[in-house]
């Protein structure tokens, strides 16, 4: 019985890190995107305000890679904690090719 507690504790915590790792996608999105969004009149003042502080305290947006190496860690950790049906189609190779084409568009930008 406690080990099942632990496994679902696990996973919420596993879901989590996915969760955070997400908005700090969409966090950097707005970010160095600001002014096509406020271009299509998306202007959330408080958002702003919070990501400007952030940043001041945290530093996190002072280049373009670091939120997303910042995801990117969150996540790999997020799928190393989670235990998986294994499927016959996920192979290291695959892995490995989608894992090479994201840093590539990673670096592109």
């Amino acid at each position: 019985m406690q080990q099942e507690d632990d496994l679902r504790a696990l996973a919420k915590i596993m879901d989590c890190l996915r969760a955070v790792s997400i908005i700090l996608v969409v966090m950097n999105v707005y970010w160095y995107c600001y002014a096509t969004v406020e271009g299509h009149g998306i202007n959330i003042g408080v958002v702003d305000r919070i990501l400007l502080n952030f940043n001041r305290e945290a530093g996190l947006f002072y280049s373009v890679l670091y939120t997303k190496l910042f995801a990117l860690l969150l996540l790999a950790l997020s799928c190393l904690g989670t235990k998986g049906v294994i499927n016959e189609k996920i192979t290291w190779s695959r892995n490995w090719a989608v894992l090479g084409a994201g840093f590539c568009v990673l670096l592109h930008h």
